[in-house]
């Protein structure tokens, strides 16, 4: 027998295992490049509608020193005097939830609130000098893990 060079032929079961392979690897960095994007701009969209909230809560304000009276509430559930929030969700055109945590009376604005909707919570502070306060929006997103209910049966 001559030596020589020998060639080997790779299986055509090796072939579809790596193209397999690397079909997973390109569809999972592909799924999670489509999913940053997607909360990225739902970030963005959700902290826009948090600045339109915070706009209308001061024109709302002054509708209400007008009044005599104060959009804080401190006893209501979400921080608003009777009929504010509804004020301020259709002046800003948004549908989330907003519940204010602070009111500067002297200033006549927003210290702190927090703004939901959908998965997206964003929470608005303004630190230091409240003349010329230093804004500060914190964006979360969160997803659901557990739904837990008790059901009870006829007594």
């Amino acid at each position: 027998m001559e030596e020589g060079t020998v060639f080997e032929r790779e299986s055509i079961a090796d072939k579809v295992g790596r193209y397999i392979f690397l079909l997973l690897i390109v569809l999972i960095v592909a799924g999670g490049f489509f999913t940053w994007a997607r909360i990225s701009t739902g970030s963005h969209n959700a902290l826009q509608e948090a600045r339109g909230v915070r706009a209308a809560m001061k024109l709302v304000s002054i509708e209400y020193y007008g009044g005599n009276g104060s959009i804080y509430d401190r006893n209501a559930y979400d921080g608003m005097a009777k009929g504010a929030a509804d004020m301020i969700r259709a002046m800003s055109y948004s549908d989330g939830e907003i519940e204010l945590k602070a009111w500067d009376e002297d200033n006549n604005v927003p210290i702190a609130f927090t703004y939901r909707k959908d998965s997206y919570v964003i929470e608005f502070r303004a630190v230091g000098d409240m003349a010329d306060p230093d804004d500060v929006w914190d964006v979360y997103y969160a997803f659901h893990l557990m739904k837990y209910t008790t059901e009870h049966g006829p007594e």
